[in-house]
């Protein structure tokens, strides 16, 4: 029995070191930095791309409970190895897309792939730091603050090398790019078998299993400091999701050549690198009021100067949306686990994505329609939804103490 105990810590810190491989190398795309381009190669225009992704959307809201719900019940681990593999093949027939339809159709199945593993890892990797707090003696809390603000700089170091490689090879052929993006998903897929899973299963209280979707769901609206994290994580990650599809247009009508976008995609990523180190240096620090301050902050300021005077100059401020997207990756999801029941975590972060999902919806398709009239619009429209509703999140934050 003591021989248990104490493979218990060594069999959880490597599955831990598993699932964070698996997370960092599939949380980039090669092609990212040059699929606006590749939409614009077969027709489609920045309306048109901003409804391929509203579809990719809609199909995850549908799904993204009912599929956590599956890996909380069944096994998260393969519910990570079958949508790893999944992108990985969705991903190659992708580079074969020939105008809209074939985009909607590839977004749409990706999009059953996203629902499958969205969630996993970060349940793995809290039920793993679970396991390593209590034989250590460690917070929980902090243990998992910190390993998921260090699992951001690793994912954004690795999309930073697939940034860095996507755009020489994106201008030999945007095809062969899309095509080598399915390759470190099926790395990713590879790892994932190797991950001991003996997380705790969510117990079913019903025959029905929609009851039982249901039933979870419920209880994670009706727990008042879950909800508020949960609308806290839609609002501070969508704050800059909205505007990635017109991120290119904005670099080239600033000047930078079209030869070095990647690069500008690159360095972003580096920015990224930057807000996750500084969440993993301060951000244990903060209340969640202050934790969301510094997004709000950062995104404002940036986007209202681009979008007065977008030039070779300023567009060095989107390096800004940069350090908020790793600031908000390495803190806000420990908000919403921490209120979360151990058995649910996967079906909560569905529900928490899901809401994020349904915020996007309308952010994109408002984006890319201001877009088209004007390029700078769409930095605007971004502060005028974002602010509000950041300022009354922040307020609520300030009151649950």
């Amino acid at each position: 029995m003591k021989k248990h105990k104490q493979d218990a810590p060594a069999s959880a810190l490597r599955s831990l070191r598993l699932t964070m491989a698996e997370s960092a190398v599939t949380a980039g795309l090669l092609a990212m930095s040059v699929f606006t381009p590749f939409f614009n190669s077969i027709g489609l225009n920045n309306q048109q791309i901003s409804e391929v992704q509203i579809y990719f959307t809609i199909v995850l809201i549908l799904l993204n409970v009912p599929m956590g719900y599956i890996a909380d019940r069944l096994s998260r681990k393969w519910a990570n190895i079958i949508g790893d593999f999944a992108h990985a093949v969705i991903l190659l027939a992708y580079s074969q897309v020939a105008g809209f339809a074939g985009a909607v159709i590839c977004e749409c199945i990706c999009g059953v792939a996203s629902a499958l593993s969205d969630g996993v890892d970060q349940s793995l990797i809290k039920h793993f730091v679970g396991k390593i707090s209590q034989s250590t003696g460690e917070s929980e809390t902090k243990l998992l603050k910190s390993k998921t603000a260090k699992l951001e700089i690793y994912k954004q170091i690795c999309n930073l090398v697939l940034l860095t490689l996507g755009g020489p090879i994106g201008a030999i052929s945007l095809r062969l790019a899309i095509a080598l993006s399915a390759v470190n998903y099926f790395v990713g897929g590879v790892i994932s078998i190797f991950i001991k899973d003996d997380s705790e299963k969510l117990r079913p209280e019903h025959k029905n299993p929609l009851k039982d979707i249901a039933r979870v769901t419920k209880s994670t609206m009706r727990n008042k400091p879950l909800r508020l994290r949960i609308f806290t994580y839609a609002v501070g990650r969508e704050m800059t999701h909205g505007i990635i599809w017109i991120a290119t247009p904005i670099f080239l009508k600033a000047g930078v050549p079209m030869e070095l976008v990647s690069f500008a995609w690159a360095f972003n990523a580096l920015m990224c690198i930057v807000g996750a180190k500084l969440a993993a240096i301060y951000g244990k620090k903060l209340s969640d009021a202050q934790v969301m301050v510094v997004p709000v902050v950062l995104m404002s300021i940036s986007m209202l100067v681009m979008g007065f005077n977008l030039n070779i100059f300023t567009v060095w401020l989107y390096s800004a949306m940069g350090i908020t997207q790793g600031w908000t990756a390495a803190t806000l999801t420990p908000m919403v686990q921490k209120q979360a029941k151990p058995a649910e975590q996967t079906s909560v972060l569905s529900i928490t994505k899901t809401l994020a999902q349904l915020l996007y919806i309308p952010v994109v398709w408002i984006v890319g329609y201001v877009a088209d009239i004007k390029l700078e619009y769409g930095l605007f429209v971004t502060v005028v939804i974002f602010l509000p509703l950041s300022l009354i999140i922040i307020k609520k934050l300030k009151q649950d103490v």
